[in-house]
């Protein structure tokens, strides 16, 4: 038996992870750690993690993971079996370099400093940046942190040598290099969508050197080798290669092995991402949705994004149920018994429009049966409710990618934390009457990560091939006939009731 294997690190909005895989997709070894960033005191409204920090959260979980792999019945497998590493990130995320390769800045993407100038490089510039970026500036991006910077921190601004996205800060702290790649690189707001590549346009457009443009590779290309000093953290074997990765959700659209036109992945983790692969670029005259770069050439991502998913329902869970895998497994038993639109609820992820900031509404519960119920609500039926607003808020947002692409759904994947869920699967395949397929490793991310490293290690000729192997699948959800027809009705209530929330 081949042991050969590839790290993948992941930096989350909320915990950093390490997991080891073998070259055919299956997880060895893995370890997630919780951080938390921190609200500078000189700006209320930033949100920035100490690199520090953050590197000794992925040093840790990554020495813990390779326990878990020593651990393993199978003999050989050992830091030497360690073929390649490589990153994935949060998007949004930015750090700011000085000249010596010092972080002077590092924030997450929940950085809302730039919000206060959103308006004015709209109404300046909000055409031309989205016709380059496919992106309606909303203060949230990397572009709009400089444009802070250069106003209310300008000692600081002139010290900025280099731009890099978290991922790609990863990168140069395993190899020493800088770079990028299109996927993260996008949601700057500095990129040029439709070229692949960093805008001189932008730059010019914007007052910004372009020298803070790192170059930009492709996934799956060697940026470099692991260092020493980064080898001895991690407990990696020194000169390995590093390997460039992707950004979280594109990472985790790679994980679910899409590929092809029309091919569409829900992300269904703290928040809730859902992007339609296209072979074209697709610009909305209204703003309405996000065009990304993908990680092949010539490949294109709509992004429709629900906001808030993972968030609500963990809370729900661990207020009323507690907190652990037992708890979740409790509450999914008590709501597989409940049955659909006991409860109606507007709660969680909503339908994206990007052309203002989105905050979600009022939570509001309603319960349409009640008059037939025989006893009061459960808490299953609450839970359930939760995950129903799930799925309904994938259908609206489904429903808004075919309309704004043209492009129909040809196949729909469910990954991230929230697809632990075997019964939000099965509401999804119910209310968007459509088969869903739900990979066997559902933080995809980490998967999509891991097969740029192989792919890197020359296992595998390309990315398409090394998902062929490393990506495995449950069975397939189908729709049960007889909660499609519920939920017809049942989803047309909610997005009435969603309406009204949004407007209180």
């Amino acid at each position: 038996m081949n042991h050969d294997c590839v790290v993948a690190l992941d930096a989350g909005s909320g915990s950093g992870r390490s997991a080891v895989l073998d070259l055919e997709g299956d997880v060895l070894g893995v370890v997630t750690e919780d951080w938390t960033p921190h609200v500078p005191e000189d700006a209320p409204l930033g949100s920035e993690f100490d690199p520090q920090e953050m590197w000794a959260v992925l040093s840790r979980t990554t020495r813990r993971a390779m326990e878990q792999v020593a651990l393993r019945p199978q003999a050989g497998v050992a830091p030497q079996a360690v073929r390649a590493i490589s990153a994935t990130s949060q998007r949004d995320g930015v750090v700011f370099l000085d000249a010596e390769g010092q972080e002077i800045h590092c924030s997450t993407n929940r950085d809302a400093r730039g919000v206060m100038h959103a308006e004015d490089i709209a109404q300046e510039f909000g055409e031309a940046i989205y016709c380059i970026t496919g992106r309606w500036p909303l203060g949230m991006s990397g572009l709009a942190r400089l444009w802070w910077f250069r106003i209310h921190r300008p000692k600081v601004y002139e010290l900025v040598a280099q731009v890099l996205m978290i991922s790609d800060w990863l990168i140069y702290r395993l190899c020493g290099e800088f770079c990028s790649e299109p996927t993260n690189a996008c949601s700057s707001m500095l990129f040029d969508v439709g070229q692949h590549s960093w805008s001189s346009e932008l730059a010019e457009l914007l007052g910004y050197s372009p020298q803070i443009y790192p170059p930009c590779y492709t996934p799956g290309k060697v940026a470099g080798t692991l260092t020493a000093q980064a080898a001895d953290g991690l407990g990696l074997p020194e000169g390995i290669a590093v390997v460039v990765g992707a950004g979280d959700s594109q990472a985790a659209c790679l994980g679910c092995a899409a590929f092809d036109d029309g091919t569409t992945t829900i992300i269904a983790g703290t928040t809730l991402p859902i992007q339609m692969v296209l072979s074209h670029p697709v610009f909305d005259d209204l703003h309405r949705l996000h065009l990304g770069a993908y990680v092949t050439p010539g490949r294109w991502v709509l992004e429709s994004n629900g906001g808030l998913a993972g968030t609500a329902y963990r809370w729900f869970c661990e207020t009323f149920a507690g907190a652990g895998p037992s708890a979740y497994a409790t509450l999914e038993e008590e709501m597989r018994k409940a049955e659909p639109g006991e409860v109606l609820a507007v709660m969680g992820p909503q339908l994206a429009d990007f052309r203002e900031l989105a905050f979600p509404p009022p939570s509001t519960l309603v319960f349409p049966f009640l008059g037939v119920l025989e006893q009061l609500p459960t808490r299953g039926s609450f839970g359930r409710a939760i995950l129903e607003n799930v799925g309904y808020a994938a259908r609206g947002n489904l429903e808004q990618l075919e309309e704004i692409s043209g492009q129909e759904i040809t196949s729909l994947n469910l990954c991230g934390g929230l697809a632990r869920s075997s019964l939000l699967a099965q509401i999804i395949a119910d209310v968007c009457q459509r088969s869903v397929r739900v990979p066997v490793v559902r933080e995809a991310s980490c998967v999509g990560a891991a097969i740029c490293a192989a792919v890197g290690a020359e296992c595998y000729p390309d990315l398409r091939s090394a998902a062929e192997v490393m990506v495995h699948w449950e069975p397939t959800v189908e729709p049960d006939r007889a909660n499609v027809r519920r939920y017809r009705g049942l989803y047309r209530k909610w997005v009435k009731l969603f309406e009204r929330a949004r407007g209180l």
